[in-house]
């Protein structure tokens, strides 16, 4: 069944309705899972299962039967290995429905379903006792309820739970524990992701942050990443790795909800310790013998064999007063966890600063408001240099500007450029306050004046009687998700056409939409069938997760592809090209086909989308590689890209053709793009 739904177009900035099935959210969230990454990744897999196994054998040579609990089964895997273990009871539960009923499906198709018990709930909400969900306690608990920051869902609240309710005294537990490590780090480039910079426009004018944004202690959220892909030379380490907690999963006593640690450190480099990085390890037997970790390369126990994951990767954390310190000198690392996060402090180790109690929250707007990534953006030196090359080249002093995007400071870098007025259309109520507070610190309220209504609410009022002559626009805003959506950028200019004078000047004039082949080395996992896994069949998954994915999923996702390394295997080809000096609503429907040469031999999972705008000739703004050669691409840190990924690899030779197919209707802004099955 299909119903129509009303959505807003990022395009258009206009509601429309679409066709989409009636259980669209339904599929979204199943197809959307994550649980195939985590299939994948072999030595999670293997490591779970070592460890099931010792448990189990552990049990039986006290004489006692192996009842096992598996809280979170997902598609029952780690049930299933119990049960191929040897384990004389298990119980799993699942609250996802639809997962609880694919698990329920597997198990049957790998001949467990008489051994488990499947149970469609909270591990919470379970009761042990005779007549109720469980008839005993368990003596064996595994699950698999950790995230990159490790506590984040929600496992130390059930692992609690389980110890007081589920599981018996003497009970074992897969994983055992978890350490924590983190290692302090001096980088002018990783500040960029959380510190917003001054903006130098001319020798004697900078567009400097509030007061505020340069105390601020940042988004108190983790800043997730895959630390082994940030060029090493980018960062400068200031501390060895060092434990900070260890989580004791099997203590009957509980995990601290709320606790705290300090660790002194001596610092190896002179610097600013401008971040912290963290990730953890997971003890999957009682003995601490079978370890996972998820160490970047230069501190994991085997780096000439790293697994690559997606669920579980490393952390960033920012403290809120940068320490400077020297070679040789102590340094204390003040943390604290409550029950599903961290945050970090580093004091000198003369301060008598008591570890941080309270978490802290961002108080100058910036960080709840802008993501890191567009942090990192508007602290883009070459970027900018775009911008305010652009603006000196088409600016006198009686340019009245408008600027489109959201959350930019173009506004500001015009106003100090020397334009007469400037208007900056803001769609998003929240960036509105952020440039305000730019606006007023940077005294420049007489020049700038923000508009928040609607495009078809403006009148000429709000422009104060005065004719558009310049429009710029880096283009960026809130709504978009995929590259080519800054496209509301021209729609925008059209709809204001009628307050502009004829042959307004529009920075930039035009877009680009380019696209090139890829064998990405891993991040076709997270949409690649999984088959079988550790030898049971898990094909019903597969297809379930392929329905939803059909029904739920556009053929193109956004991606960080600099955290992703592939390899080119195809010319680049323009996919279609946009001028903002036409009117958009009158032009015709577009449909062009992009042929991409393929250059080697090889095996493409991917085709990798970005956007190029068009200041003129000199002047142009990628979001795509900075580098690209024969062997690698290189990607922007600070924008995401659009990509294509293939269920079953292509495998291609040289010369062959991959032609991507592009349509779109201008009336309604609906784009479309086609991906080859085959090569021709």
């Amino acid at each position: 069944m299909s119903t129509f739904t009303s959505r807003l177009c990022p395009i258009t900035g206009k509601m429309e309705w679409i066709l989409q099935d009636e259980q669209y959210d339904y599929h979204q969230e199943i197809a959307r899972s994550a649980y195939a990454d985590m299939l994948h990744d072999k030595e999670r897999n293997e490591k779970y299962y070592s460890g099931v196994k010792k448990a189990i054998e552990i049990i039986h040579s006290r004489g006692e039967k192996a009842k096992v609990l598996d809280i979170g089964t997902g598609t029952g895997l780690l049930s299933m290995m119990a049960a191929q273990s040897g384990a004389d009871q298990i119980t799993a539960c699942e609250a996802f429905e639809p997962m609880a009923k694919c698990a329920e499906q597997i198990m049957k198709k790998n001949g467990f379903e008489e051994k488990i018990q499947l149970i469609p709930k909270r591990s919470t909400e379970l009761k042990s006792g005779p007549g109720k969900d469980m008839e005993e306690r368990a003596n064996i608990l595994v699950t698999e309820v950790l995230d990159t920051e490790l506590i984040g869902e929600g496992a130390i609240g059930t692992y609690n739970h389980a110890h007081k309710q589920l599981l018996e005294k003497n009970c074992l537990v897969v994983p055992r524990a978890a350490n924590m490590y983190v290692q302090l780090v001096s980088s002018e480039f990783i500040r960029r992701w959380n510190v917003v910079q001054p903006l130098k426009t001319t020798e004697t004018r900078v567009v400097s942050p509030p007061t505020a944004s340069s105390r601020c202690s940042g988004a108190a959220s983790l800043h997730d990443v895959q630390l082994d892909q940030i060029d090493p030379s980018l960062f400068t380490p200031l501390s060895q790795p060092v434990q900070i907690f260890r989580f004791d999963f099997n203590s009957k006593d509980g995990i601290p909800e709320d606790d705290t640690s300090t660790v002194t450190v001596k610092s190896l480099n002179k610097g600013t310790v401008d971040a912290v990085f963290m990730w953890w390890d997971i003890e999957m037997d009682p003995q601490g013998e079978i370890i996972l970790s998820c160490a970047p390369h230069w501190a994991h126990p085997d780096s000439h064999n790293l697994q690559w994951r997606d669920h579980w990767m490393q952390a960033i954390y920012y403290p809120s007063l940068p320490l400077s310190v020297d070679v040789n000198q102590n340094i204390k690392i003040l943390s604290s966890h409550d029950e599903y996060s961290l945050w970090f402090e580093v004091v000198d180790s003369h301060d008598t600063t008591p570890a941080p109690l309270e978490r802290p929250l961002c108080e100058c707007g910036i960080h709840t408001t802008i993501s890191r990534t567009r942090i990192g953006m508007m602290n883009d030196v070459k970027r900018n240099q775009v911008f305010i090359s652009a603006l000196k080249k088409n600016l006198s002093p009686s340019s009245i500007c408008l600027c489109i995007s959201d959350g930019s400071l173009l506004s500001l870098i015009a106003a100090q450029l020397g334009a007469k007025k400037v208007f900056a259309l803001e769609s998003n109520p929240m960036c509105e306050r952020v440039l305000k507070s730019y606006i007023n610190y940077n005294r420049l309220g007489d020049k700038i004046t923000v508009l928040t209504k609607k495009l078809e609410d403006l009148t000429a009022e709000d422009f104060q009687g005065l004719k558009i002559n310049l429009v710029i626009g880096e283009p960026f805003f809130m709504s978009s998700v995929l590259p080519w959506d800054t496209l509301y950028f021209w729609y925008a200019v059209c709809e204001l056409k009628r307050f502009m004078v004829t042959d307004v000047p529009i920075l930039p004039h035009k877009m680009s939409i380019k696209a090139i082949g890829v064998q990405f080395r891993d991040l076709w996992k997270i949409r690649a069938p999984v088959k079988n896994c550790e030898g049971f069949n898990l094909d019903v998954f597969d297809q379930v997760i392929q329905k939803s994915a059909d029904k739920s999923d556009s053929n193109v996702e956004p991606q960080p592809l600099w955290e992703y390394p592939g390899t080119p295997l195809t010319s680049t080809g323009i996919v279609a090209q946009f001028d903002w000096s036409k009117q958009v609503t009158e032009m015709k429907p577009i449909s062009t086909t992009s042929t991409l040469i393929c250059t080697k031999s090889g095996s493409i999972n991917g085709v990798a989308l970005w956007t190029e705008y068009t200041f003129d000739e000199d002047l142009v703004i990628s979001n795509g590689p900075l580098l690209l050669n024969d062997t690698c691409i290189k990607w922007d840190y600070f924008c995401q890209q659009g990509v294509h990924l293939y269920n079953k690899p292509m495998s291609i030779t040289e010369g062959q053709c991959l032609d991507v197919i592009f349509s779109f209707t201008p009336k309604t802004g609906e784009l479309d793009l086609k991906f080859p099955t085959t090569i021709s």
